[in-house]
C-alpha cells in the first residue's frame, strides 16, 4: 500500500540534513559577502555549522547519512578541480612552486587536525578512564 514508516522517517531525516548543509552554506556565503571577508563563504558555513553542532551536543542522524556519503564520493568531487589544473597548467607555470607549497601545507595541516581531533575524541569515548 504505502511506504514503511520507518523508511518515511529516515527519508525525511535525510532532507533535513540535507536541507541543513545548504542552509549553512547559503548562510556562510551570506555572512562573507556581507562582511566582505577573504574566506570562501562554505569555509564560513562550515565553521558556523561546526559551531552549531558543538553548541547541540552532538551529529543528527540525517546530517550524519548525508555528510557520510558525500565524504564516500569526495574523490569525485575533486576530480573537476584535478581536471581543471590539468587544462590550465600553462596558465600559471610561474606559480607553480606557491601551488604546490600551499597544497602541501594544506594537506600536512589537514592530517594533523585530523589526528589531534580523533585523539581527542578517542579520549573522550573510552569507558573506564578517569580524568583527574
Amino acid at each position: 500500500m504505502g511506504l514503511p514508516n520507518v523508511t518515511f522517517k529516515r527519508a525525511l531525516s535525510w532532507l533535513a540534513g540535507a536541507f541543513t548543509l545548504l542552509a549553512f552554506e547559503g548562510l556562510g556565503v551570506a555572512l562573507g559577502r556581507w562582511l566582505e571577508l577573504p574566506v570562501p563563504g562554505a569555509v564560513l558555513g562550515m565553521v558556523l555549522l561546526l559551531l552549531a553542532l558543538l553548541v547541540y551536543g552532538s551529529v543528527p542522524t540525517g546530517l550524519a547519512a548525508v555528510s557520510g556519503l558525500l565524504l564516500r564520493s569526495l574523490a569525485l568531487l575533486f576530480l573537476p578541480a584535478a581536471v581543471g589544473v590539468y587544462f590550465l597548467r600553462g596558465f600559471a607555470t610561474s606559480d607553480w612552486l606557491a601551488l604546490l607549497a600551499a597544497t602541501t601545507v594544506g594537506t600536512l595541516l589537514s592530517f594533523l587536525l585530523t589526528a589531534l581531533l580523533l585523539q581527542r575524541l578517542l579520549r573522550r569515548e573510552s569507558p573506564g578512564e578517569d580524568s583527574d
